[in-house]
């Protein structure tokens, strides 16, 4: 389905409009959590992760342009996520406000068409992932720094969390971290062939979360590439880097299972 496998959040304070357009999400493929409000938005997004977000303009206690830049202006991945605008007000004024938030696009409201639907918001996400890729070719950023090669574990990160949660929660964290990784590396190896689209895009979101928990950054950054390549439905790239991933997954798991993690 054009959705199968993302996570969505839909910001809505109409029952009537929440109720039609998660209908229309999950008869698409996606998995979505409404939120009531702005606020209730902002705090869904600040602790769990989502492919793309859809925000209704018109909302009590925090309105949508609000929500928008508020998710923009924050740190982290999530100030990336792929953001929709949804508006009854289309006008060139509202989509220019709209625009400089940070939005990626505006869906109008009613929404009358389910396969168009589906269809503007893969457009949309794939104008932000199009964005991303243009911005770190213009500023040479390769898979290398510098010509050396990341670590497999970012110590910073790594220690940072050690430190912040103690021995006891570390060791029962890096266990989570290494029965997930081993689920989600089966089931990246079985999406090759065929190539499931879907799949791919849910597991590497997974891979995205764990990875970056521990600081297993070229994990990280290997499973965002192989999750770009299938919003853009780019079976070629996928299976062109596909072993990188897989390697790169291999030699975490071999490092955390080291004594003293390295």
């Amino acid at each position: 389905m054009m959705l199968s496998g993302l996570r969505v959040l839909l910001a809505e304070d109409n029952p009537t409009n929440q109720l039609v357009a998660a209908q229309m999400l999950e008869s698409l493929g996606a998995s979505v959590l409404l939120a009531a409000d702005g606020v209730e938005a902002l705090e869904i997004v600040a602790r769990e992760p989502f492919d793309v977000m859809l925000v209704d303009i018109e909302m009590p206690r925090v309105s949508g342009i609000e929500v928008i830049r508020a998710v923009r202006e924050s740190s982290g991945p999530v100030a990336e996520v792929p953001m929709i605008a949804l508006t009854a007000y289309v006008m060139r004024e509202h989509r220019a406000a709209i625009a400089a938030a940070g939005a990626d696009g505006v869906i109008a409201k009613p929404i009358l068409s389910i396969e168009q639907f589906g269809a503007d918001i893969r457009r949309f996400m794939r104008r932000r992932t199009d964005a991303a890729e243009a911005a770190e070719a213009a500023s040479g950023v390769t898979r290398l720094a510098n010509g050396v090669a990341p670590s497999v574990i970012d110590r910073n990160i790594y220690d940072t969390l050690a430190e912040a949660i103690g021995p006891a929660a570390m060791s029962e964290l890096l266990g989570k971290v290494d029965s997930d990784m081993k689920a989600a590396r089966a089931r990246l190896a079985r999406a090759l062939d065929p190539i499931d689209l879907g799949e791919v895009r849910s597991v590497t979101h997974i891979m995205i979360s764990v990875a970056g928990a521990v600081g297993a950054l070229p994990v990280q950054e290997g499973a965002r590439r192989m999750n770009a390549a299938g919003h853009r439905d780019d079976a070629a790239a996928i299976e062109r880097d596909m072993q990188e991933l897989l390697g790169e997954i291999d030699r975490m798991l071999e490092h955390l299972g080291e004594p003293n993690h390295g």
